[in-house]
């Protein structure tokens, strides 16, 4: 049985659902694009109030394709996916995004999606020497700050 890297992705994008204070996304910026499919989110991020236009914290969830694993089975019924994920939070300012890294960090470092569909799956972990730097861009009005986040687990049946 094959490993369903859609599943994956929307097993993290209801794990993320629990991020307090800031407004996600799934593969892009849109209304149709919120973490629950069934839910309308903002077309844009919003800003953090109307007296300030910066924009409030919010994070989209992009998925990976992944590759398979290396280790194969002495009697190769076991199918492995190294399936990475990337989360790039975002926000007005410094201390919004860091504190949105520490809320999404803190619900997906070393936590195992459930098994489903006869699909175990290792704990999500940071690609080894992956130390992310916060980014400012200068293309938006106002500015914003932003940083790639990457997990990665192993998949297997």
């Amino acid at each position: 049985m094959p490993i369903s890297r859609r599943l994956l992705g929307r097993t993290i994008a209801t794990r993320l659902t629990g991020v307090t204070n800031a407004t996600g996304y799934y593969g892009q910026i849109g209304a149709r694009n919120g973490l629950d499919p069934t839910v309308a989110a903002p077309a844009d991020p919003p800003a953090k109030s109307d007296d300030d236009p910066r924009v409030a914290a919010y994070f989209i969830v992009f998925p990976g394709a992944g590759a398979p694993g290396g280790e194969d089975s002495l009697d190769e019924t076991v199918v492995d996916l190294d399936w990475p994920v990337q989360i790039t939070a975002a926000g007005g300012d410094t201390d919004d995004v860091l504190a949105l890294v520490d809320r999404i960090d803190a619900l997906l470092y070393r936590w195992a999606p459930a098994t489903t569909n006869g699909v175990i799956c290792g704990p999500l972990r940071t690609p080894p020497g992956f130390s992310p730097l916060l980014i400012p861009d200068d293309g938006q009005n106002p500015r914003r700050f932003f940083v790639p986040l990457q997990y990665q687990l192993t998949a297997h049946t």
